[in-house]
């Protein structure tokens, strides 16, 4: 039995996902690492399509603090665009802000070493989830994706 692709997908879109990825992952920020890991997740939360890599936090070279500014944002039902083929459902493309969530969590910042710098971060409240934090990079910061890493014991 086939299953298109696009059904496959847009059935998925209304809810948290995730899956672990065997690439070694290091987040960078002005030249400074701020995370680096074999044990990195590829994130997407319900209606967006671009992912985010989750570093467990014990994996950023300084703890998360409290986010500058206001907490995060949720995501209203009409927030979004319109991607017909693939869902009714509003999608969260790269347009919408990082700061804007469709899921439960808390907005931290990830200190950038050797500055007073403070990246942007979010920490899903799923189960599944607890102990990652997905720091965003912008244009002037630098995500590496190495090569593989080993491969894990099954969970």
């Amino acid at each position: 039995m086939t299953v298109r692709m696009r059904d496959l997908v847009g059935g998925a879109l209304d809810q948290l996902r995730y899956e672990p990825t065997t690439r070694r992952v290091r987040a960078e920020a002005g030249g400074a690492v701020v995370a680096q890991t074999e044990r990195a997740l590829l994130v997407r939360e319900p209606r967006r399509v671009v992912p985010m890599y989750a570093v467990p936090v014990e994996d950023l070279t300084a703890g998360p603090v409290a986010a500058p500014g206001q907490g995060a944002p949720d995501a209203p039902a009409g927030t979004g665009f319109a991607l017909p083929d693939v869902t009714a459902l509003r999608v969260l493309d790269p347009r919408v802000p990082f700061a804007v969530h469709s899921t439960p969590g808390e907005a931290v910042g990830v200190p950038v070493p050797g500055s007073d710098r403070v990246v942007e971060g979010f920490c899903p409240a799923d189960p599944a989830l607890a102990g990652y934090v997905g720091p965003r990079l912008r244009r002037s910061r630098r995500l590496v994706r190495g090569g593989r890493a080993a491969p894990r014991a099954p969970a």
